[in-house]
């Protein structure tokens, strides 16, 4: 009976290891797969915010007040919009080849992105040292 026993308890760990194996694998994909698609949507909003950008030029130039364009407040507003869509292109394009190298993808429930903190104006309760609020 023993030896039984023991077959079983062997056939048990190997169908945890493949099964711990395709969730791995599996949580790698789709996180491959969403960050493509976060890609995407971020080179299309890159385009069209030079677009806005060389549009706000084109007015400036028509207007013969070229010159005024780094003054300009919407011409600042999307320079900065485009460098901050290029940072997270960067840290995506990182991410994306650390997968695609074969690193472990983030553990269950996290995206693997940062999240960004919420600004302490928009707290409704006070928080504790530790960040999580009243208990």
């Amino acid at each position: 009976m023993t030896a039984t026993g023991s077959f079983w308890e062997r056939m048990q760990e190997e169908v945890r290891t493949v099964t711990e194996r395709t969730r791995r694998g599996t949580r790698r994909a789709v996180r491959i797969g969403v960050l493509r698609v976060d890609l995407i949507s971020l080179r299309r909003d890159r385009t069209r915010a030079l677009a806005h950008l060389g549009e706000r030029a084109l007015s400036q130039w028509n207007a013969g007040a070229l010159g005024t364009l780094g003054q300009d407040a919407e011409a600042a507003r999307l320079r900065e919009l485009i460098a901050g869509i290029d940072r997270t292109i960067e840290e995506k394009m990182s991410e994306l080849s650390r997968l695609q190298a074969g690193e472990e993808p983030p553990p269950e429930g996290g995206t693997g992105a940062r999240e960004e903190a919420e600004p302490v104006e928009a707290r409704s309760q006070p928080v504790d040292d530790d960040g999580r609020g009243p208990s």
